[in-house]
Parts: structure tokens; C-alpha cells; sequence
């Protein structure tokens, strides 16, 4: 139903803008893979009218549109920002993107941002159809450049968010002064507070680092006098260590001649030594050598015999193999057999037990289907309760056809009794149907499923047996065909003994042959052991004579070994005393060296000194600019509250005007005025009420606060889309985006129908005006409409509906 005094809405008639007029105008948007949009959009939404509304129920899509907008053209959405923090490959999967097509000036761009299925990022941009150059980031770049706005800049201007609505009636005003900050860009001059603030603390670190480095330096020029000093002592104790090295290298030559006289000698004792040691060790093997052939010569009687025991013993090795192999052979052959026939009755069993399983699954169910039918409060199926319908029907023509000829044959009265009593009769029988038809409920067909579903059943009943039978029968012929091969190969627990006996004898067998062959070896390794005895006796003798030389000729040369030695014991002790002397001279050069470095840094420090105190004077100028743009200029006392100041008195005329027509004139007037409150800085935002009186937004209802935020709200749209194009803090923008906009908190039909005629009337200032809503009411009010829904496999769908 229509209220009496509900307004006729009807879009806003304004005069087109030129198409060459500066903004961001949005004419197309494409999505495949982004978020609930898994399909891609076909045909892609357009925007063709002025007024465009986009309908749906919650949840079902209608706010990703304006994500995919942002997607593209930034890589960023409400899904990736604080709090919220998903990740771009959460919203956009392997293979999806988002296009999205608009005009600035007399330009056409279309941008297309994505993934391949790989994962791999790519982004797209064209001008009026010919492709932009450049790496991805110099192609976001370019995207930043034609619409003069950043990510955090496009969505504050002219994107409308119920939740930013109702933060403007925030009960603080720091609240609704932090609103007013984001969306004009303010907040660049609270950052270039912090960066100020940042610089004067760096400052105020400076300047105490230049004053210690001041006080160290002068410090370090009172060391002066001391180091000078110093050196002068360095260099006397450098000349004296000097005449000292001198000395110790004449002493150091003297002896290493000396030592050298003695060489020759020392050369020939060493040889002698190591002839001497070199026969004795020779002799000592030779000996043992010796005394292990005697001993082998005694046990090879004894191994000759041994061997010829085991080799007797291990004579029928061979046959006992063979027969062992043998047995060995058939009782793999019955295992093999066993387990083939075993798992030929196992999956016979386990076929049969699947069978008798889904046969008793199915009668369970036919048998609980049959209880269900049995607890229904009717005996009418489907096809009953259609055929009482259609009785009913039949009876009811049949009644109206014999009074219309009762009608005709008024004048016939035999024809009239026959007539009304075939009535009557049909009455009867149509009450008595009708009777039955009111008794027909959802049971009824409920009813006719459970004996569709019966049916199934038993049909799958059927099949099953039939699938049992030709399953089962080929699994019974091999398990008895299986069982019969083993049969066949039989193998008595006596071949099992004999079998185990061989394999014991075998081995034993098998090793005694070993043990032979191995003394076979030992004895052909010894040989004739008289032979080798005779050769090793003649080797002693030579030996000995040839250790006796040797020691004679170490005993003549011991002498002059000894005075080596002394000689050698002397030169090494005259070396390390010029060592230690050569050391001590180092030592003194290098702290010459330093003292001489240190009294040149010193004298330099003077001249940085004065340095550092020019520097210093220079920071504490640095400081006294930063403290002024601290405390004066980027403080909310300073350049923040007058930009607000200067926005304010604009955005009240606006909002005044907007809020009359937003509640037909039962509002007027709206006053915004900055204030301190404790150490920080508000808006307030007062409302003249029917009373005359200023109230606060705050204490107005919440249909009445919802008008109120949307007459700001418009004003600041309005004011954003005035600017002038300013790099990325300003960009006209020609398209006005609103997210719900808190209408359903409107509880009057002329309320909403008053919004909406004002959305119309913000024609005026944009190309384009896209709402986003649930409410079905609203929604009809636009020339153009899009519907938002969800299909079952919870995928979003967009249809145009005008």
C-alpha cells in the first residue's frame, strides 16, 4: 500500500557534463575468480544510465563489487585493510581477475589485474585501446597519475560507507574529527607532525652527542705535553736497543761458523747411527722369522692329518645337496600352492559377506520405509489424491452442467425430476469426495515417495542377487580349483623331518669341507720348511757382522758428536737472546710510531674543535624550527583546526539544505563548530529542533541521526568532487558510490522515498550515482537495477533487471 503523502521520486533532470570534463566516470566492471565471483560476469556490469541501484540480500556479493573497483586499480580492498587482513590471494584465486573500465577526460582506460593459474600477478592497462608499456609497478604508477588519487584517497572521497555515516554521529567529537581528517586528507599534516616530532627529538640526540664530542675534545688536548714527552724517551731507549742488536748478530755469526766446522762430522754420525739401528732391527725380525719356521715345521705332520680326516668326512657332500635341493624344491612348491588356495577361499568369503551386507542394508532400509508408511496418519498416496482432485473437478462440472440445463428445460418436468435427482446423486457423491479431499496433506506425498523409494529398493534388491551370482560363481570355481592343485602336491610331515636333517647335515658337511681346503692352503703357503730354514740361518750371519761394523764406526765418531752438539746448544741460545732483543726494538719503533701519530692528532684536534662548536651552533638553529613546528605550526591548535575551520562554514549551508530535503523541511538548520576537549580537539554537530532550540546529534533517534549523517555525508561528497585536481591529495571524482547507507534505520516510506530523491538530485555534481541496498522499495525507484544472488554452491550471480 501507498501512504497519502508519499512522494513521487523520479531521477533528478540536470544537463549533462561535458564528456571532456575532468573525473573518474565508471562505465564497466568484469570479475572471474574474485571472492564469491567464480564465474566471470557475462556480459560484464555496465553502467550505462546516471542512476544505477544494486540489489541483494546480505551477504550475497553486492559490496565485493566495489572491492573488485579497488582491486584493480590498487591491488588493495576493505577484505586486505586493518582489521579485517586477508591477503590478495584469499579474495583473488589462481586464473581470476578484475577489469574495470572508465573514463578521465576524453580518455577511455581500461585496467585488468589478476593472477594466472600459476599464481603469477599480472596487471593490464590500456588508453583508448592502445597498451600501456612498463613494468607493474610503473603501470600503478600511471594508474595513480590519471586518477589523481591514491588507494586511501579514492575510497575516502566519494566511496559512501554505512559505517562511516554513522561514525560522523559518534557521541565524541574527536571521533567525528578523526572522520573529517580522512576524508579532506588532513591526516598528512598529523604525519607531518610525527615526522616533526621525529626531527626534534633527532635533533635534541644531536645536540648532546656535538657537546660530548666538544668536552672529549678538549679532553684530548690536555694529553699534549705528556705525549711529547714520552716520545722523547721512546727515541733514547730505540737508539740504546739498537747498539745492543747490533752486538748479539756479531755473536750470532761467530757461533754459526763454528757450528757449520763441525757439519761434516755430524753428518757421518748420524749415518752411522742409522746403519746401526737399521741392522739391529733387521736381525731382531730375522730371528723371529726364524722361530716361527721351526714352529711350523713341527705342526705339519699334524695339519697333514687333520686334513685328510675332514676330507673323508665330507666325501657325499654333493649327493646330500642334491637331495636337499629337492625337497627343498617340492616343499616350496606346496607353500606357494597353500597361499594361493587361501587367498582364493578368503576372497570367495569376503565377496559372499559384501553381498549378504548390502542385501541386509537394503531390506533394513525397506523395512524402515515400511514402518514410516505405517506411522503416517493417511492411506492416500499421490496418484489416489490426484484422482480425488480430478473426481472433484468432474462432480463440480457435472453439478454446474445439470443446473444449466435445468436452466434450459425449465419448462419440462419429467426432464427437471430426472435432472435433480442426477443432482442430488452428484451433490452427494461430491461432498462425500470432498470429504476425503480435505483429509489430503504433505503426508499424501510423502506417502507416494516412501513407495517410490520402496520400489528402488526392491528393484535394487534384485540387482544385487544377480550381481552376487555372477561375482560369486567364478570366485567359487577358482577357490575349488585351487584347492584341488594343492591337493595334487602333496607333502607328508616325513619329507618334512628329512628335510631338516639334510639341511643340518649339509651345512655340517659344507663346513668340514672348508676347514680341509683352508689347511690344504696353509700347508702349500709354508713350503718345504728345511729350505727356508737354511737361508734364513745364512741371512743371520751376514747381518751380524754387518751390526758389528757399525757400532765401531758410532763408538770412533761419539766424540765429536758431543762437541756438535755444545756448539749447536750455544748458537740456539745467542739466537733467542737476539730474539728477545729484536722484539724489544719493535715494540719501542712501533710506540714511536704511535706517539708520533697521537701528538699529529692532537695538534689537528684544535682545529675540529672549533668545527664541532660551528656545527653545534648550527643544530640548535634546526631545533628552534622544529620545536616551532611542534608547538605552533603542524599542532591541531595550528594548521589542522584552520583547515577544518575553513571547511566548516561551506559544509553547514550544504548539510542544512540537504537535511531539509532529506526530512521535508521538519529539519533546517545543522551548526558544526570545533572545540577542545581535555587535551585534544573535537567537532561538535548541533541540530535546531522542532522545539528551536540546538541539540547535539547524539540525542535525535536513529532514523532522525541516519538523515542527519547522510546531509553531512552529502555536503562532503559535494565538496570533494569540487576541489581542484591536485597530484594524489585531490581528484575530481564523477562517480558517487553509496554502501547501504544505513536506510533500513528510515522506518517511514516517505523518509526512504525522500533519501532517494536527494540521491537523484546529487546528479547535479556527478555523472554517475550507484547505490548499493537491500531494500526491495528503494530499489524500484531506479532507472537502472542490478541484482545481486547466491546460488546454492554459495557462488555470487549478477543479473541486470533494467
Amino acid at each position: 500500500m501507498r501512504a497519502d503523502d508519499a512522494l513521487d521520486v523520479e531521477p533528478a533532470a540536470s544537463p549533462e557534463p561535458p564528456s571532456g570534463a575532468e573525473g573518474f566516470v565508471l562505465e564497466e566492471v568484469e570479475m572471474r575468480g574474485f571472492m564469491r565471483y567464480v564465474e566471470r560476469t557475462d556480459p560484464p556490469l555496465r553502467f550505462p544510465e546516471k542512476f544505477t541501484v544494486i540489489t541483494g540480500r546480505t551477504g550475497a556479493g553486492k559490496s565485493s563489487i566495489l572491492d573488485a573497483i579497488t582491486f584493480a586499480l590498487y591491488k588493495a580492498s576493505t577484505r586486505t585493510d586493518p582489521p579485517a587482513n586477508a591477503t590478495i590471494d584469499e579474495i583473488c584465486r589462481p586464473g581470476g581477475h578484475v577489469r574495470v573500465t572508465f573514463r578521465q577526460g576524453d580518455s577511455r582506460w581500461d585496467v585488468r589485474r589478476g593472477f594466472t593459474t600459476k599464481k603469477e600477478a599480472y596487471l593490464e592497462v590500456t588508453r583508448d585501446g592502445d597498451t600501456v608499456q612498463g613494468t607493474i609497478p610503473e603501470k600503478e604508477q600511471t594508474i595513480r597519475d590519471v586518477v589523481g588519487l591514491d588507494y586511501v584517497g579514492f575510497r575516502n572521497s566519494t566511496f559512501v560507507r554505512q559505517e562511516e555515516m554513522k561514525e560522523l554521529g559518534s557521541a565524541r567529537g574527536a571521533d567525528r574529527l578523526a572522520v573529517f581528517q580522512k576524508l579532506f586528507r588532513l591526516e598528512i599534516f598529523e604525519r607531518a607532525l610525527d615526522r616533526a616530532r621525529e626531527q626534534h627529538v633527532a635533533l635534541q640526540g644531536e645536540i648532546r652527542a656535538k657537546e660530548a664530542d666538544i668536552a672529549a675534545r678538549g679532553e684530548s688536548l690536555q694529553k699534549l705535553p705528556a705525549a711529547q714527552a714520552r716520545l722523547a724517551g721512546v727515541r733514547a731507549e730505540l737508539a740504546s736497543r739498537a747498539r745492543t742488536v747490533g752486538e748479539g748478530e756479531e755473536l750470532v755469526a761467530r757461533a754459526a761458523t763454528a757450528l757449520k766446522e763441525r757439519q761434516a762430522n755430524h753428518e757421518a754420525h748420524v749415518r752411522a747411527a742409522a746403519s746401526l739401528e737399521d741392522r739391529t732391527n733387521r736381525l731382531g725380525a730375522l730371528l723371529r722369522r726364524l722361530a716361527e719356521v721351526r714352529r711350523h715345521a713341527t705342526d705339519a705332520s699334524a695339519l697333514e692329518a687333520q686334513r685328510d680326516v675332514l676330507a673323508k668326512d665330507a666325501e657325499d657332500l654333493e649327493a646330500k645337496r642334491e637331495e636337499f635341493d629337492a625337497l627343498r624344491e617340492r616343499s616350496e612348491t606346496r607353500h606357494r600352492l597353500d597361499l594361493a588356495a587361501q587367498s582364493a577361499v578368503k576372497l570367495f568369503e569376503q565377496a559372499k559377506k559384501d553381498h549378504e551386507r548390502r542385501r541386509d542394508l537394503t531390506k533394513d532400509k525397506i523395512d524402515g520405509l515400511y514402518r514410516k508408511i505405517a506411522s503416517l496418519p493417511t492411506d492416500l498416496n499421490r496418484d489416489a489424491a490426484f484422482d480425488l482432485l480430478r473426481d472433484e473437478g468432474r462432480f463440480e462440472e457435472r453439478v454446474t452442467r445439470i443446473g444449466q440445463e435445468l436452466a434450459w428445460l425449465a419448462d419440462r418436468d419429467a426432464l427437471v425430476r430426472e435432472l435433480a435427482l442426477e443432482r442430488a446423486r452428484a451433490e452427494k457423491a461430491l461432498e462425500n469426495i470432498r470429504s476425503k479431499v480435505q483429509s489430503i496433506e504433505q503426508d499424501v506425498f510423502v506417502l507416494s515417495e516412501y513407495e517410490t523409494q520402496i520400489d528402488d529398493l526392491k528393484e535394487e534388491l534384485r540387482r544385487e542377487a544377480e550381481e552376487s551370482h555372477r561375482t560369486l560363481k567364478p570366485l567359487d570355481d577358482d577357490k575349488i580349483a585351487a584347492l584341488r592343485t594343492l591337493d595334487a602336491a602333496p607333502f607328508p610331515d616325513a619329507n618334512r623331518v628329512r628335510l631338516q636333517d639334510l639341511a643340518r647335515e649339509v651345512q655340517e658337511k659344507a663346513a668340514r669341507r672348508e676347514e680341509a681346503d683352508e689347511i690344504a692352503g696353509r700347508l702349500k703357503t709354508l713350503g718345504d720348511p728345511g729350505i727356508l730354514l737354511r737361508d734364513l740361518e745364512v741371512q743371520e750371519r751376514a747381518l751380524q757382522e754387518e751390526r758389528k761394523a757399525a757400532g765401531a764406526e758410532v763408538a770412533r765418531l761419539e766424540p765429536e758428536e758431543t762437541a756438535f752438539r755444545t756448539a749447536e746448544a750455544d748458537l740456539d741460545r745467542l739466537r733467542k737472546a737476539l730474539d728477545e732483543e729484536r722484539k724489544g726494538l719493535h715494540v719501542a719503533e712501533g710506540e714511536a710510531t704511535q706517539l708520533a701519530r697521537q701528538i699529529e692528532d692532537l695538534e689537528g684536534e684544535a682545529g675540529r674543535l672549533r668545527e664541532s662548536e660551528r656545527q653545534l651552533d648550527e643544530v640548535r638553529v634546526r631545533l628552534e624550527v622544529a620545536d616551532l613546528l611542534v608547538n605552533r605550526v603542524f599542532h591541531k591548535r595550528g594548521v589542522v583546526m584552520y583547515a577544518v575551520d575553513q571547511l566548516l562554514p561551506e559544509l553547514e549551508i550544504e548539510a542544512s539544505k540537504n537535511l531539509a530535503e532529506l526530512t521535508d523541511g521538519r529539519f533546517s538548520r545543522i551548526k558544526l563548530e570545533t572545540y577542545e576537549e581535555g587535551r585534544g580537539h573535537g567537532i561538535r554537530i548541533l541540530v535546531q529542533a522542532v522545539d528551536g532550540l540546538w541539540h547535539d546529534v547524539g540525542e535525535f533517534s536513529g532514523g532522525e541521526k541516519t538523515q542527519i549523517n547522510a546531509a553531512l555525508r552529502f555536503a562532503i561528497a559535494k565538496e570533494l568532487a569540487s576541489l581542484p585536481q591536485a597530484g594524489r591529495t585531490y581528484g575530481r571524482m564523477k562517480t558517487l558510490f553509496i554502501d547501504e547507507g544505513d536506510l533500513g534505520s528510515l522506518d517511514t516510506e516517505v523518509s526512504r522515498e525522500l533519501f532517494v530523491q536527494k540521491l537523484f538530485r546529487m546528479g547535479e555534481f556527478f555523472e554517475k550515482v550507484i547505490l548499493i541496498t537491500h531494500l526491495a522499495e528503494v530499489a524500484d525507484k531506479f532507472p537502472a537495477r542490478i541484482r545481486v544472488t547466491m546460488n546454492p554452491s554459495q557462488e555470487s550471480r549478477v543479473d541486470v533487471l533494467a
